[in-house]
């Protein structure tokens, strides 16, 4: 019952911040909000009101390249982080300055001998007035895919790996898992050029791969046949991943359990034993590493088996990214493998209470083993 109410505030709580502030300033709060699984535990809530913005600009503006004003209306009260996080300015200037009336005509840009500069409406039926412009207003914005590919790589746990494949704004932006899972962004403004991508797509990779859009407005029956085809997969970015008031991303889900159905799965006997042995080193450690929290074997948890990043790890166990660094560290020492390998076990790791029931095993507690809490004290 004090769960449910407690819940209940939250939820008020949540609803009157954001009635007087954006929701980036609500994200900022989450890693000291206490109750519930904190970070995981609001980001849904927020999800779909910070990224709105973001997403439907990358569907709407032709070419991602606009002047800032054009960034400025998609994106809202997300264009400060998100232009410096992700548009860099064109080496050209613009002829034409698009029509703040929204009527589809454009201004041609005229620079007069006094210095001063103005956009004259060139439509056969003029209705404009001219605009008066400055030289910054002349700047075009163009999406850099290298940072959008880094930081996405980076709130999804994958390897960044940048491949173009020809297609019209389509291009892999990592890996994920050992198994080397292409993860392939598009952005479209039509579902025609959307399906020519995904059946282009299909027909070369012939394996399966991720496939990332803003929205999943241009997917539908047919997309979703040939992914089949390949056992690929089809994630919307606007429910999923969240731009952060500092210009990062962030998944509202960890991306092992996101991205579960292309998890590793080792076959052969000798991946399970290399699981346990390194289990074992594991136990080992923890019992002789320093007692202050996370734990070496809630940090292996979180980001060997979880899939999170170390920043995620880091404000899941309200830690520095050091300390998660250092347990990380200690994992590679002891157990002579990076820690990213060790994600290719997580299927042996995740049933390691039934292949641990030896005389060594039943001197701990399996859920402290696991999970590394507390069992409750008899009172």
């Amino acid at each position: 019952m004090r769960a449910q109410r407690l819940r209940k505030l939250s939820t008020r709580l949540r609803a009157q911040f954001l009635e007087r502030h954006s929701p980036g300033a609500l994200l900022s709060l989450c890693p000291y909000l206490k109750g519930g699984d904190g970070l995981w535990h609001w980001l849904p809530a927020i999800i779909p009101a910070m990224n709105s913005n973001i997403w439907h600009a990358l569907e709407s503006i032709p070419g991602h390249s606009a002047v800032a004003a054009v960034w400025r209306k998609h994106l809202g009260p997300e264009h400060a982080a998100f232009s410096a996080a992700f548009l860099q300015p064109a080496l050209h200037e613009i002829r034409s300055y698009p029509c703040p009336r929204v009527c589809g005509c454009a201004h041609e840009v005229i620079h007069h001998s006094d210095g001063s500069i103005v956009g004259v409406c060139r439509c056969e039926s003029w209705d404009c007035e001219d605009l008066r412009l400055a030289p910054g207003d002349l700047t075009c914005y163009d999406l850099s895919w290298s940072h959008l590919s880094r930081a996405a790589c980076k709130a999804l746990g994958a390897s960044t790996k940048s491949v173009e494949f020809g297609l019209p704004y389509t291009r892999q932006l990592g890996a994920w898992s050992v198994d080397a899972v292409p993860l392939i962004l598009t952005l479209q403004s039509q579902a025609c050029v959307f399906r020519q991508v995904v059946a282009e797509l299909v027909a070369r990779l012939r394996g399966r791969f991720i496939l990332l859009a803003p929205s999943p407005k241009h997917f539908d029956i047919a997309s979703q046949e040939l992914l089949t085809r390949v056992d690929a997969a089809f994630f919307a970015l606007d429910a999923y991943v969240v731009l952060m008031p500092a210009g990062n991303l962030q998944s509202n889900k960890p991306p092992g359990e996101l991205f579960a159905q292309f998890q590793p799965e080792p076959k052969a006997a000798a991946d399970g034993d290399l699981a346990r042995s390194a289990f074992a080193l594991l136990q080992q450690l923890d019992s002789e590493s320093p007692s202050k929290p996370p734990s070496v074997l809630t940090v292996f948890r979180l980001y060997c088996v979880d899939n999170l990043t170390a920043s995620q790890v880091a404000r899941k166990c309200a830690c520095s990214k050091t300390t998660v660094v250092d347990r990380l560290n200690l994992i590679r020492a002891k157990t002579g493998m990076p820690p990213e390998r060790l994600r290719a076990y997580s299927a042996h790791l995740n049933h390691m209470q039934d292949d641990l029931r030896d005389s060594r095993a039943r001197r701990i507690k399996p859920k402290n083993l696991i999970y590394d809490e507390e069992e409750p004290h008899d009172t």
